[in-house]
């Protein structure tokens, strides 16, 4: 998960949800578009139909990221004033950050943003762990054929922590932005997104270069590391595709935990924004697992990663968030198409 959190001495824990995020800048699809735009001359190519149709048969493939870039294009070769473009990018929850917000990130300098470092599976470690059945088949067709081992919590650190500190300290210099649904009725569901309680979560668009950060790392380190773990149903690290993110803050005084429930896709993961032991509880919970290769009964179960590390597990597997006894926890978590 992402960081989320407020000033002062509370000891917190971070962590970031993601729907859209991911795509190649050179998406080939992007590419076809333009070129048949450009192809169909200067009047048909500001069709915004044209745009929507293949928009559309992006998305039913199910390349969300890719529809939503086609739609994005089509939208500025349209001079940026068509409402059946706009409402179809509404559809697909994604915003963009406000101008001011791009302005700021441009000049931002997030901690290992020179590196070419990459993901190297040789040197990072991973506890297992099992359920009794494989999930269900998800909407893109992930299928697992066993429940072994695929629950996956890293040893070592996936993101450099002064990375993971950065993130922290740029949510809480922002955190007046948080959107509370705690658990009265009334305000459940107040960006139209969650339909039940759910922790406080600021978007990673509102935040100067978390996209930046996020985007970068999903192609360096993240998506290298799930293909790495799921290699039976990850081709290639460039298959994945994350819609949309934010930073989600746990509060042992309001929302200290999130009911057991299934994702609606392949993957999803958190990251630990902050070391466990600076917290007390928290953690992604498990109803039903036990340490892979184990003889001992299946049961519910708490895992989480130090500063930096990756839980990792199939969206279908029936999780949650273990509730928190320190006063606030913070985090990113990343659900896949």
């Amino acid at each position: 998960m992402a960081a989320k959190g407020k000033g002062g001495t509370a000891k917190q824990k971070l962590s970031v949800v993601s729907k859209g995020f991911g795509a190649p800048k050179d998406s080939p699809l992007l590419e076809m578009g333009k070129r048949l735009a450009k192809n169909l001359g200067k009047q048909s190519g500001k069709n915004p139909r044209l745009w929507l149709d293949f928009g559309a048969a992006a998305a039913e493939q199910e390349e969300y990221a890719d529809a939503r870039m086609i739609l994005e294009a089509g939208l500025a070769e349209c001079g940026g004033s068509s409402d059946l473009l706009v409402s179809a990018l509404g559809q697909m929850r994604r915003t963009g950050p406000t101008p001011e917000i791009e302005a700021l990130a441009a000049n931002v300098a997030w901690p290992g943003k020179a590196s070419t470092s990459a993901y190297i599976p040789q040197e990072h470690t991973f506890s297992r762990y099992s359920v009794p059945l494989p999930p269900n088949v998800c909407a893109r067709g992930s299928e697992h054929k066993t429940g072994e081992g695929i629950v996956c919590v890293s040893n070592e650190p996936i993101l450099d922590p002064a990375e993971c500190r950065w993130v922290v300290d740029e949510v809480n210099r922002v955190a007046n932005g948080w959107k509370s649904d705690k658990s009265a009725k009334e305000t459940i569901g107040t960006d139209n997104i969650w339909s039940r309680p759910f922790p406080d979560r600021l978007w990673l668009r509102e935040v100067p270069g978390l996209l930046d950060w996020f985007e970068t790392r999903l192609r360096s380190h993240l998506f290298p590391m799930l293909q790495s773990l799921y290699p039976d149903i990850i081709r290639k690290a460039d298959d994945l595709r994350c819609h949309d993110a934010f930073v989600v803050r746990y509060d042992a005084s309001g929302m200290a935990d999130l009911e057991i429930h299934q994702d609606t896709t392949s993957f999803s993961f958190t990251i630990a924004l902050n070391d466990k032991e600076e917290y007390e509880g928290g953690g992604t919970v498990f109803p039903l697992v036990r340490p892979a290769e184990s003889a001992a009964d299946f049961g519910r179960m708490a895992v989480k990663a130090g500063v930096g590390g990756v839980c990792s597990f199939p969206g279908q597997l029936f999780h949650g968030g273990q509730a928190l006894k320190s006063p606030h926890i913070v985090g990113l978590f990343c659900p896949l198409l």
